[in-house]
């Protein structure tokens, strides 16, 4: 059982943002989750660089390079050229049109139809 203190000071380096990114349902949960071993301190996908400083509270050597270089930099090199609006107008416009169809299906299954 990890200590209050321990979870307390962790929490605090999180954003506090409760997005659920990390796979917990709030940063408290996460910060407990790293604090009894059961998450990686680089869990935080808000804020990848309070890592470190969690790191620290644990007592863990954190790697010497930057995590942005460990992490970042692959899926970086491997993005698409930036979308222009005409492009990105249509893709919106794609996504729309499936939640539109998406919500009608359920809208039929609600009704009982097929």
């Amino acid at each position: 059982m990890a200590s209050k203190e321990k979870i307390r000071k962790i929490y605090e380096v999180l954003p506090k943002l409760n997005c659920g990114l990390c796979g917990y349902g709030y940063c408290g949960q996460f910060a407990r989750a790293v604090a009894e071993g059961k998450a990686s301190p680089f869990g935080c996908r808000q804020s990848p660089w309070a890592g470190y400083g969690i790191s620290e509270i644990m007592g863990v050597k954190a790697p010497a390079f930057g995590y942005r270089y460990a992490s970042y930099q692959p899926v970086l090199a491997q993005q698409a050229a930036p979308l222009s609006s005409a492009s990105l107008r249509k893709e919106v416009e794609g996504l729309s049109q499936r939640v539109d169809d998406i919500l009608t299906r359920i809208e039929k299954l609600a009704r009982g139809e097929s």
